[in-house]
């Protein structure tokens, strides 16, 4: 339910588009290839930056509050928190009928992350930070070793 909404859908969670070029992008680095190519088109890098930011920060939200609800309701089980997390940021209405167990603080912080799902992370972040102007130059560029 994370993975599943299309890409001008009304759904939370990450987008089936999203989730695609970060697929393609790995599926290009285990060949070892410098680009992202699919159905006779190249991806661009942005639209690969922005696909794995949107991951990455998707999960880390979840995991947060996975965390912090954990804390709030400790006789919870880790699945039912999971699982209701999961379910608030892809706003689907899906529930193990465990939020009526949750504390108040519990469920308001369910309800952020039912917003936070339905606004989009990508949207959400760029309306909270400042925006950096684009500059005329460029810093030299270096490769680093990832592993």
């Amino acid at each position: 339910m994370w993975i599943g909404g299309g890409a001008q859908s009304t759904a939370g969670g990450i987008k089936v588009n999203a989730f695609a070029v970060i697929v393609l992008n790995l599926y290009a680095i285990l060949r070892g290839t410098s680009r992202v190519e699919v159905m006779g088109r190249e991806l661009s890098p942005d639209s690969i930056r922005r696909a794995n930011a949107t991951m990455v920060m998707s999960l880390g939200t979840i995991f947060l509050f996975i965390i912090i609800l954990t804390l709030l309701e400790p006789e919870m089980s880790l699945l039912t928190i999971t699982f209701e997390c999961f379910s608030a940021i892809a706003t689907v209405g899906a529930s193990l009928n465990a939020t009526s167990l949750f504390g108040d603080d519990s469920k308001i912080l369910l309800a952020v992350l039912m917003f936070v799902g339905r606004v989009g992370l990508i949207t959400l972040m760029l309306g909270l930070i400042k925006q950096k102007k684009n500059t005329k130059y460029r810093y030299p560029s270096d490769d680093i070793i990832i592993n």
